[in-house]
């Protein structure tokens, strides 16, 4: 395929020079360069000092937001390296992702590779013909332990192709600028033809760049309007929640998927975020937008101040080549989910019935896991394997903690402070001091409020321990009512679908139910359970109806499998579930309400 003709592309920047690692200070120079977009492949060179006779060039093996390994260099392609006069130097690797490079004299060195992306992942990169975007964690590399040095980025294009970007441009049209590798790696960028619009909050531009352009056509659907709308709104109400934008410009960054997709969510940065979402919210946004993507941007703008400026002290700064464990991710993820739902309902977006809603649904996550973990102890095991830690323990469970805290500081100051206050403080005293945070620290500050010794028995109980949470007590505070509901039902195991023939197909069986006693397997054809006959996907609530009061009684199933058919023998079986309830109480008495108002509006009231 012919090459497009290139053309350098435009965008935003200013640069700082560092000094790195005891040498002169430096600028690392970098060129990202798209020569055939259906190659899938991001060409990059980087041009640095060399240090001394051996010098190590590495690639992050994660990005931060996302506490996996990922070791992003498996995805390139033709490394090499060379000297001055482009004479080519000996490489070899040192570890996964590491490159030593013998300098031979040269005090320069380039090292020039192609980037594979081809994966749609939120810390990822991709490009596609017309389109692409990628996480400066992919194609930035280092040398091995600096990230001091400032950088220098220009983009080459195939003609026509747009930029989006955080990184602040320069005098050069396509040239694009990092104070240190911390910034210059927590831009994400999108590249080619999208949709992008703006507006102004506090003398700040608030962006939205959406691909594939056509979703965010306004003749098709109001879907562009509505999310830029809902974007402001949550900059006034953030803005005044921290007395100010940390940001000079802030970008949402939205693509969306028009085949299926097994996950949608977010990834923060400190001036952006990117979003991987179905187009089908895009389509409908009246009904998606409210229970969906609000909650998404939400969370993922208030990371702008929690977790990107508002950070544990084991993650500050960042160190992109090893695991950074921190016990403390409930209050980078959970109490940021929290103020999600705060933020949608201070401004306006949601009712307080929806706040309730999703407080109902965190205490269902979070009774659902299969054990109680403590939130401490899962923020660090996320880091052991995403398939094996429910990362609901810390989200859910740490958004109800933070909605248990801002509730318990507003009842012992009378209403007149809240978890709000907490946040400002490590916002003002940790952050502005360029400085992390401890759990001792976050609990002495919650404890300036409601007293040590009940702040220290919060921790221990509910934070570093095991112990049920008090979800009636505290949330009867604000007027709500918290109710269990324990329902004992006939259950038979089994999980079906209809085929075009209208027959239902056994597509899971739970082990151990009646279903695996009467030796159904997935991919079986259930026909009859009982006298229930299995015609449609509701036969679960006939069967609940007949045999509700037959526990023990024993049933025949009959199947369809290979052709034949085959009969088994079980017995009626319950199972015990919990229904959870929570409500607006009866009678609650005006202190109850006006702390109910105070968190729902973030105005104190007597």
């Amino acid at each position: 395929m012919k090459s497009p003709r290139r053309v350098a592309a435009t965008g935003l920047t200013i640069g700082m020079m560092c000094a790195g690692q005891g040498f002169a200070q430096e600028t690392v120079s970098y060129t990202v360069r798209v020569d055939d977009p259906g190659s899938q492949l991001f060409h990059v060179e980087a041009r640095l000092a060399a240090r001394g006779d051996t010098t190590y060039v590495s690639l992050p093996a994660w990005t931060p937001g996302h506490y996996e390994l990922e070791d992003y260099a498996r995805y390139i392609r033709h490394f090499g390296a060379t000297g001055e006069d482009d004479v080519a130097l000996r490489w070899d690797k040192a570890d996964a992702d590491t490159w030593r490079i013998i300098s031979e004299g040269s005090t320069t060195i380039s090292v020039a590779f192609d980037f594979l992306a081809d994966t749609l992942n939120l810390s990822g990169s991709l490009l596609k013909d017309d389109f692409g975007f990628f996480n400066g964690t992919n194609l930035f590399v280092y040398p091995e332990g600096d990230y001091s040095f400032s950088a220098r980025v220009r983009l080459d294009l195939p003609e026509g192709w747009r930029v989006a970007t955080e990184l602040k441009d320069g005098a050069e049209p396509g040239v694009y600028h990092a104070r240190d590798y911390h910034e210059l790696v927590d831009n994400p960028t999108f590249l080619g033809h999208f949709a992008i619009d703006s507006t102004m909050v506090d003398d700040r531009w608030i962006r939205l760049a959406v691909y594939p352009a056509g979703y965010a056509d306004r003749s098709r659907t109001p879907a562009r309007e509505m999310a830029l709308e809902a974007l402001a709104r949550m900059a006034e109400v953030l803005h005044d929640l921290f007395g100010e934008p940390p940001y000079d410009r802030y970008t949402t960054f939205i693509y969306l998927e028009e085949s299926q997709i097994t996950f949608a969510g977010g990834l923060e940065h400190a001036d952006s975020h990117l979003d991987i979402i179905p187009a089908i919210a895009f389509q409908d946004p009246r009904i998606t937008f409210r229970q969906f993507l609000y909650r998404l941007l939400a969370h993922e703008y208030y990371h702008a101040w929690n977790v990107k400026r508002i950070r544990p002290a084991e993650m500050w700064p960042y160190a992109y080549d090893e695991r950074q464990y921190t016990p403390l991710l409930w209050v980078s993820e959970g109490i940021t989910d929290y103020y999600a739902h705060v933020v949608l309902t201070r401004a306006g977006l949601w009712g307080e019935n929806e706040f309730i809603l999703a407080t109902r649904d965190w205490i269902v996550q979070t009774e659902a896991l299969p054990a109680r973990a403590a939130v401490e102890d899962a923020s660090i095991d996320t880091w052991i394997d995403p398939r094996y830690i429910n990362r609901h323990m810390y989200y859910d469970a740490g958004a109800i903690l933070g909605l248990m805290l801002d509730i318990l500081i507003r009842d012992a100051t009378a209403n007149q402070n809240s978890l709000d206050d907490v946040m400002a403080t490590l916002y003002n005293d940790h952050y502005l001091n360029n400085r992390g945070f401890s759990t001792e620290e976050f609990i002495d500050y919650v404890g300036e409020y409601v007293g040590q010794e009940a702040a220290g028995k919060f921790y221990r109980d509910y934070v570093d321990g095991r112990e049920p949470y008090p979800y009636r007590e505290v949330l009867a505070l604000v007027g709500l009512t918290f109710e269990t509901d324990t329902l004992v039902d006939p259950f038979f195991g089994v999980q079906v679908a209809s085929t075009r023939g209208g027959r239902m197909v056994v597509r899971q069986v739970v082990p151990s139910s009646a279903a695996a006693a009467a030796g159904l397997q997935v991919n079986d054809f259930l026909l009859r359970v009982g006298s229930v006959e299995v015609t449609s996907r509701d036969w679960g609530d006939d069967f609940a109806q007949m045999y509700g009061d037959s526990v023990g009684d024993s049933i025949t199933v009959l199947y369809q499998r290979g052709g034949q058919e085959f009969s088994g023998i079980t017995t009626v079986r319950t199972r015990t579930t919990y229904r959870h309830r929570l409500f607006p109480t009866e009678g609650a008495s005006d202190r109850q309400l006006a702390l109910r108002r105070s968190v729902l509006t973030g105005t104190p009231s007597p």
